[in-house]
């Protein structure tokens, strides 16, 4: 589907991933207030603190809190960068096996755990690694949700992709090659299918409809770095798919700007039992988080006439 360039495609680069992260956690329609995306940050990040305890951020960006949160979004995060008293990565991922289990080694997925569920349920995220004595917890049940998916743990790492049924296609190749470089994390993946640079109606060699094949697509985009809804969603589709989720790829229709129905593509994922929509290109037109919708969410696109691909 054709849409106005939204924020994912204009970044190009790395410090871009700031915003990216803010989106994708946050699930926010426009660009917060500095003290608004601060705030949402404040139980693992100090600017004062950050600066104080990293001196070439310092020397880099003085007292400057928007880019000492900037880089600690973009770097720091995936760096294990400490940035408060509060949160020690290394303390959180020693005190709790569930954590471990769910994330891996993908660092980032930490610091939001503790924004979004850990302070709340009471976990200790402070110290370091080496003072962590705590016995390791039971799962709690916003983390095993997180990750989750029809009672199958996804995997962390490439180690074990090609034993996954059905990623023969040379595309799947393609689609490891990428998700090692961002750390097998599955919201960076769809952050990476959403900010493909855009190229659809009108191009001879970029169908609208499904008929190509879920593969025909992923191959486009993993090879061109490229392409419309249908390329977009077929890559985060590979993407979760190695991760060992089990997604579908869906052709329907969504309104068009200028009127009417237009075609459209997305992928569908099972969690829990609940149907939820993962939409790269929705987040890429509309700078909305398109991440783990359900259909009819106040604020999202009227999918309908839906149904799934083939490969």
């Amino acid at each position: 589907m054709k849409t106005k360039t939204g924020l994912f495609g204009k970044l190009m680069n790395r410090m871009g991933a700031a915003i990216l992260v803010t989106t994708a956690v946050f699930g926010t329609a426009q660009l917060k207030t500095e003290a608004a995306r601060a705030a949402d940050y404040a139980a693992v990040f100090n600017a004062t603190w950050y600066a104080d305890h990293y001196p070439d951020l310092k020397n880099a960006y003085g007292t400057n809190a928007t880019k000492l949160l900037n880089h600690f979004l973009a770097y720091g995060m995936s760096e294990g960068r400490q940035a408060s008293a509060e949160f020690n990565l290394d303390a959180y991922k020693s005190r709790y096996s569930d954590l471990r289990d769910a994330f891996g080694n993908n660092n980032t997925d930490y610091y939001i755990h503790y924004i979004r569920y850990g302070k709340k349920e009471g976990r200790d995220a402070s110290g370091t690694a080496a003072s962590v004595s705590a016995p390791a917890q039971q799962p709690s049940a916003p983390a095993a949700q997180q990750k989750a998916t029809n009672g199958k743990q996804p995997i962390q790492n490439g180690d074990n992709w090609q034993s996954i049924p059905g990623t023969s296609d040379p595309s799947y190749a393609k689609a490891a090659e990428v998700l090692q470089s961002l750390g097998w994390s599955i919201t960076n993946a769809f952050n990476w299918s959403a900010g493909l640079t855009y190229y659809g109606h009108g191009k001879a060699d970029m169908p609208e409809e499904g008929s190509p094949g879920t593969h025909w697509f992923a191959n486009f985009g993993f090879d061109n770095r490229k392409g419309n809804c249908f390329v977009m969603a077929a890559t985060f589709y590979e993407f979760a798919k190695l991760c060992g989720y089990s997604p579908r790829q869906i052709f329907g229709y969504v309104p068009r700007r200028s009127g009417g129905m237009g075609p459209h593509s997305w992928v569908e994922i099972d969690v829990d039992g609940e149907t939820y929509v993962y939409d790269p290109d929705y987040t890429y037109g509309t700078g909305k988080n398109g991440f783990k919708i359900k259909y009819g969410q106040s604020g999202t696109w009227h999918y309908t006439d839906y149904a799934r691909m083939s490969e």
